[in-house]
This record gives C-alpha cells, sequence and structure tokens, in this order.
C-alpha cells in the first residue's frame, strides 16, 4: 500500500511540475521541472515513500515505446544526408564517455556502471530508466544528465550568437 500511495503523491506532484514547465515553455521544461518538483517535496516533506517493486520494468517499457513510436519515414529519407557526421559525433561521444567512465571507476569515485550512463550521451529520462535496472546509481545519472541540460540551455544562445 506505501508503495502504491508514493506512486500516487510522487506522480501528483510530477505532473504539477511539468505542466508548469510546459507553461513557462523551457526546454525540456515538463521533465526537468517534474524532476525538481519531486525533489524539493521529498526534501520539504521530509518523507520517503517507495515506489512498486516493478515500476522500472514498467518505465522501461513506456520508454521503448515512446521512442519507437516517435519514429517516422522521413528519418530515413534525412540519414543518407548526415550519416557522416551523425556516426562521427556518435562515436567520439560515446569514446569520450568509455574513456571518462574508466578514469572515474578507476579511481574509485563511481561504480563503473553509473559512470558510464552518466558520461555518455543520451536522453536523461532513458539514461536514468538504464540505471535503474543495471546497478547504476540512478541519482548520480541524474545529477550528470540534470547539469548538461541545464549547462547546454543556459549556454545555447550565448554560443549561438557567437558561431553566427
Amino acid at each position: 500500500m506505501a508503495a502504491l500511495t508514493g506512486l500516487l503523491v510522487y506522480c501528483g506532484v510530477g505532473v504539477t511540475g511539468g505542466w508548469l514547465g510546459y507553461k513557462l515553455k523551457i526546454p525540456a521544461g515538463p521533465l526537468v521541472f517534474a524532476m525538481v518538483a519531486v525533489i524539493l517535496s521529498k526534501l520539504l516533506i521530509k518523507a520517503q515513500w517507495p515506489l512498486p517493486r516493478n515500476f522500472g520494468f514498467v518505465a522501461q517499457i513506456m520508454l521503448g515505446v515512446m521512442v519507437g513510436a516517435g519514429f517516422q519515414r522521413s528519418i530515413l529519407q534525412v540519414l543518407h544526408l548526415f550519416i557522416f557526421p551523425i556516426l562521427t559525433s556518435t562515436l567520439v561521444l560515446v569514446a569520450v564517455g568509455i574513456l571518462l567512465s574508466l578514469l572515474f571507476a578507476h579511481t574509485g569515485i563511481m561504480n563503473i556502471s553509473t559512470a558510464y550512463l552518466g558520461t555518455n550521451p543520451g536522453a536523461m529520462t532513458a539514461m536514468t530508466v538504464m540505471a535503474m535496472g543495471n546497478q547504476a546509481n540512478a541519482t548520480v545519472v541524474v545529477c550528470f544528465h540534470f547539469f548538461r541540460v541545464v549547462f547546454v540551455i543556459l549556454t545555447a544562445p550565448f554560443i549561438l550568437k557567437y558561431l553566427a
């Protein structure tokens, strides 16, 4: 019963925060504001409810459905035009992520799963869900991606203005 209560409380708080992020028209606002709202509520209420046992499993399925449903044929039409920059960018980012994760794991800062999922490119939601099922610290993975998203959002306008 506590797990269902926790899920309902977290969803209610998350939906409220996500709606606010959406209304403010902030990039990734629903995701970021939902997450921040749940974190703040946990800090303010000083209560922590467990989530249902299979929540991570269901979240992975829903994420897979969301990504699959986002696929469009137009992706294939554009892919061949940009395959070299896409592959180059992906391989370089993943290689740097692997090197950083090996460094962090070797120095004992964090385990290899947490380091790999935190340092590699990917959607925050996907990496967080993967962390839940792979002996990784999901909170640390969220911190990596949250900071990266916020940093990019805050710096992109200045960098784009400079580059233009």
